[in-house]
């Protein structure tokens, strides 16, 4: 993978290529709340073959300049919007693959924009039900929701400086989080995850208040988005998903003529990072 920036007004998204050199409409991969473009790269590499592939950091995460304010964060529409604006710079549609938040990402720009999508691949995207975010709206108007909601929680008291790399690697091979990821996408993770701040500190790139105000939005305004519509679909899912439910996957149904579910044993929500063979055949499969 080789290093670029995709500009944005003043600032830029930073991104990494896989096969740039191909003549060809790429496929843009979106990454979960909290990672980055580069923790999946063994992943696109698997399935680069004849692939032209565009991994990049979502706006405050990675290495990505985008301004990343929490306090004005009001939808996930955010990172569609940003995902709009690199796409209409090509000159035909594109295939999307996103995991968790970049899932969601990819569904919202193909119901949004759908001449800029000519397939998209979801992986666990995160489709909670609509009384899940509504709950969630509730419990932020009071002001409780940096106390109750186990994510936001988790995520504003987030360690984010470590001495060295390898300190890094230890702590979050030790994670429940990262207990089944492979150690070449944990250390790809810190790669593109952290950054030198001085001699013997190095620092989270994504704020740990820009992960919790996503997690507090959640993604129950989807259900507003949702539209008809005929662009081909893979759903990638992990046992019994917690954030694309049986009743979630009835509505894309409803909603999308040309869907269809896989489920792959034997992993969590992280399972692009897990099973990369199992991911990997089933992205090539549709391809």
């Amino acid at each position: 993978m080789f290093e670029f920036q995709i500009p944005y007004k003043k600032n830029y998204f930073h991104a990494y290529g896989i096969n740039y050199e191909l003549n060809q409409p790429a496929i843009y991969f979106s990454h979960a709340n909290g990672f980055n473009g580069l923790a999946y790269k063994t992943l696109l590499n698997k399935i680069s073959t004849n692939q032209k592939i565009i991994s990049y950091d979502l706006r405050g995460h990675g290495k990505s300049t985008v301004p990343a304010e929490p306090e004005k964060l009001k939808s996930w529409r955010r990172y569609s919007d940003d995902l709009i604006n690199i796409l209409e710079k090509n000159n035909g549609p594109s295939i999307l693959i996103g995991h968790s938040l970049g899932g969601t990402t990819s569904l919202l720009v193909a119901f949004e924009r759908p001449e800029l999508v000519s397939k998209i691949i979801l992986i666990d995207p995160v489709l909670l039900p609509l009384t899940y975010w509504l709950g969630t709206k509730a419990i932020q108007s009071i002001g409780l929701i940096e106390k109750i909601h186990p994510m936001v929680r988790g995520a504003l008291i987030r360690k984010k400086t470590w001495t060295s790399k390898e300190e890094a690697f230890k702590y979050f091979s030790g994670k429940k989080l990262f207990s089944k990821i492979i150690p070449e996408a944990i250390n790809d993770y810190i790669d593109g995850g952290i950054k030198k701040v001085d001699k013997n500190l190095f620092e989270l790139n994504c704020d740990p208040k820009w992960e919790a105000a996503n997690f507090k939005l959640t993604s129950g305004g989807t259900w507003f988005n949702l539209k008809k519509s005929d662009i081909s679909t893979k759903v990638i899912l992990t046992p019994d998903s917690f954030v694309c439910s049986k009743s979630s996957q009835k509505k894309l149904r409803r909603s999308m003529s040309k869907i269809e579910f896989v489920t792959l044993e034997n992993t969590t929500h992280m399972l692009p990072l897990e099973d990369i063979d199992g991911v990997g055949n089933e992205i090539l499969s549709f391809l």
